[in-house]
């Protein structure tokens, strides 16, 4: 049963991606630096979607590996799953700054982190940057990748750190203002004024909740894997095993992790309005039903 889980997750984290990165190339008009920072989210959910859902599959039959095979896996697909965990929470991150600066400082247009082609190398190089132990804390232990037992609490202490912990904090904060700028400011006196405010406000307010959901839902996602890495951190530190009976928990703790990458895009497409009406220009179907109803009226 958690094959199949596993295997439809993968199947609709590819084809949600897929979809997402495919609408903003080929629709112009949804095209602005959220719609890029999901597409750099996109990229990063893929590279689960490939890398770390097919391993946590072959875990359920394969016990062992061969050397060659192992030691890639240990020294290249967890770098690639770990890196792609840091780009997403770092582009929530920049989404969380670039909303504050439009809702609390519109005018200052000319800041450099809400330019894509500068800020998404960033956010790549410095995700790359970040997790660089990866290839060194993990090692082939009789057939099996196994994360070095000197460097584990340190490593899940950092992980949770930079990957959850101060990035929620620091998007926390950013929102906490943005809400307060736009539901409990003073409204203008004038009321001509207050309802031109109240409609300019309408569409800040819908982007600010579908990057709040985005966040939650990342948030809740990622928090069960953390909380057990954590425990198996200080368990082996303190000589003993972290006890998580039935051991289906914690497949079920990673499971919630990468369903983050099948939920994002479709979150996304969902939630936001051009990205909705791109998709569903994309149906045929809808296509051949509003050209019946042409005829029929």
């Amino acid at each position: 049963s958690l094959t199949i889980l596993y295997v439809i997750t993968m199947i609709v984290a590819l084809a949600g991606n897929t979809t997402l990165i495919y609408i903003v190339w080929k629709k112009p008009r949804t095209r602005n630096l959220t719609s890029f920072l999901f597409v750099n989210m996109a990229v990063a959910d893929l590279m689960v979607a490939v890398f770390q859902m097919p391993i946590s599959i072959t875990h359920f039959y394969i016990s062992e590996s061969s050397d060659l095979i192992g030691t890639f896996i240990c020294k290249f697909l967890y770098y690639a799953v770990y890196v792609s965990t840091i780009a997403s929470i770092f582009c929530l991150t920049v989404m969380a700054f670039d909303r504050y600066f439009a809702v609390v400082h519109p005018f200052r247009r000319s800041i450099w982190f809400r330019k894509p082609n500068i800020i998404t190398p960033i956010i790549w190089f410095s995700s790359l940057a970040l997790m660089s132990i990866v290839p060194f804390a993990f090692k082939l232990n009789q057939g099996k990748c196994r994360m070095e037992t000197s460097l584990m609490l340190p490593f899940y202490a950092y992980f949770f750190a930079v990957g959850f912990l101060l990035p929620l904090a620091v998007i926390s904060v950013l929102y906490t203002l943005v809400a307060r700028k736009l539901w409990l400011h003073e409204m203008p006196l004038d009321h001509n004024i207050r309802e031109n405010q109240r409609e300019q406000e309408i569409p800040k307010k819908k982007v600010i909740r579908m990057l709040i959901i985005v966040v939650v839902v990342f948030a809740v996602c990622w928090l069960p894997v953390h909380v057990y890495q954590m425990d198996e951190g200080v368990s082996v530190e303190s000589g003993g095993a972290a006890m998580w009976d039935p051991y289906v928990i914690i497949y079920i703790c990673y499971w919630f992790s990468q369903a983050n990458s099948a939920i994002n895009p479709w979150l996304y497409i969902g939630l936001n309005g051009k990205m909705k009406a791109a998709f569903k220009s994309m149906i045929p179907c809808r296509h051949e039903v509003l050209a019946d109803r042409g005829q029929l009226a």
